[in-house]
């Protein structure tokens, strides 16, 4: 509310400056005054547009400054072209409700993305087009890629080659290899980027080492830290986890039952955790200040990376679980596994909150969740009678939504930035299938380019 003042206002007025075209974003302005003069301090401007799912404004409302002047970042999202709209700031002053409206062009195009796909039985990778959905090429790559990861600032993408004891690097402005593999180690099955770019870790789960690589046009190994066995094959486990500030590593050498944890600032490894019944998959809530951790008898394990230790233990009834995610807000996590069940549970308290079935699914394989937090994406298939499936979770009921029918043989996902299409490769038949968000409709199938589509990434 606005500050008292000393006489009553009249004939308050508000203006609002608005320009003639915003692209993706742009800041409006305008000024509040008691009587077309007077400059009104501390009112609160409200925005609104005849677009309000794809207009957004920041601050909403804005404060007026002494001079009675305001200001806010209006954000398009995409896609939306040469939409003419109209933006409305309103105010109150001394109780007397003013307005004004101004008309404005928006558009916002879809950025470029490039989706990247690893055919682990013909070992090549194929670029894909993610604006047209069609394949860009495919580059040759050493024995049995798996996974596949961007770094953070979209530059590179990098190829863990399971069978190769090796990383390939893909520059993505022009979709070339750079340079010769670069020589890891034995099961190089996994691998995650700190958030700056700047190294890339890569779990060797048969040397029992993780490599640490410098990002850069000459990328290479500086540093090959011992940590403990670790679980490759098709399945996509999470066994190699980055905290969202870039300070920890954590790696589940499952054989062993622990879980070693790498400081990224020397890479050294300052604890090796002790983690029941052989751990798999390893999540970090957004604030980096805990990490949990599934066991294939369905314990979830969760630490405090303050101090490095064990800070609860949570039991999840769901058989064989394998693989989870925590919501970008925070508030949940989802765990899947060799069932068709996921399990959903509370991060405040770690209760479970929701045990979710999906229908005609013995199992489920990966897991992704939107960047608002408001969907759960989830891949399962069934045995016996082969089918494959997208379903949609809504997180707010904890239901499935809508469940999509996909090939034979869905491996594993990549979400784009915004959350508005998923890309999910499939083995049978060898291709990328697109699924656009707002009405979770399946919209292309891209030929993956090779045999055994399984690692997908998408630039951010």
């Amino acid at each position: 509310m606005p500050k008292h003042h000393k006489r009553k206002f009249c004939d308050p007025t508000i203006t609002l400056e608005v320009p003639s075209e915003i692209n993706c974003q742009g800041c409006i302005t305008g000024k509040v005054t008691s009587d077309g003069v007077c400059p009104v301090e501390g009112a609160e401007v409200f925005f609104s547009s005849s677009l309000p799912n794809s207009v957004g404004f920041d601050p909403n409302p804005a404060i007026t400054d002494n001079n009675g002047e305001y200001s806010s970042m209006v954000t398009v999202a995409p896609p939306l072209l040469g939409t003419v709209i109209t933006i409305i700031a309103s105010t109150e002053v001394d109780n007397i409700p003013i307005s004004d409206t101004e008309f404005t062009t928006v558009s916002c195009e879809l950025a470029a993305e490039t989706v990247y796909v690893t055919n682990a039985l013909s070992n090549n990778v194929t670029a894909i087009d993610g604006q047209n959905n069609t394949p860009i090429t495919t580059l040759p790559v050493q024995t049995l890629p798996q996974r596949v990861i961007v770094t953070p600032d979209g530059e590179f993408a990098y190829v863990a080659n399971a069978a190769s004891a090796s990383v390939s690097v893909i520059r993505v402005s022009d979709n070339t290899l750079v340079g010769n593999p670069i020589t890891t180690g034995g099961g190089s099955v996994n691998l995650v980027a700190t958030p700056d770019s700047r190294f890339v870790y890569v779990y060797n789960v048969e040397a029992k080492t993780v490599s640490v690589i410098a990002v850069s046009d000459s990328p290479s190994v500086i540093k090959n830290i011992d940590v403990g066995e670790g679980t490759g094959g098709p399945i996509p486990f999470k066994n190699i986890a980055i905290t969202p500030d870039g300070q920890f590593v954590y790696v589940a050498n499952t054989p062993d039952s622990t879980v070693s944890v790498i400081q990224t600032s020397n890479n050294v490894v300052i604890n090796t955790i002790p983690v029941p019944n052989f751990p798999l998959s390893i999540a970090s809530t957004p604030d980096s200040k805990f990490v949990y951790i599934v066991s294939s008898n369905g314990e979830i394990t969760v630490i405090e990376t303050s101090n490095q230790t064990i800070f609860d233990t949570i039991f999840n009834p769901a058989p064989n679980p394998q693989n989870l995610a925590i919501t970008p807000n925070g508030e949940f996590l989802y765990v899947i596994g060799n069932s068709q069940f996921v399990e959903a549970f509370r991060i405040s308290d770690n209760t479970r909150i929701a045990s979710i079935e999906i229908s005609r699914a013995n199992f489920s394989l990966d897991i992704v969740i939107s960047p608002s937090s408001d969907f759960v994406y989830v891949i399962a298939n069934q045995n016996f009678v082969t089918f494959g499936s997208f379903n949609v979770i809504d997180v707010t009921t904890n239901t499935v939504m809508k469940q999509v029918q996909l090939g034979f043989a869905p491996r594993q996902m990549a979400i784009n930035t915004d959350g508005s299409r998923v890309y999910v490769s499939n083995a049978d038949p060898d291709n990328v299938e697109v699924i656009q968000t707002s009405n979770n409709e399946l919209i292309a199938n891209i030929p993956a380019g090779g045999n055994g589509a399984q690692g997908i990434a998408v630039t951010p």
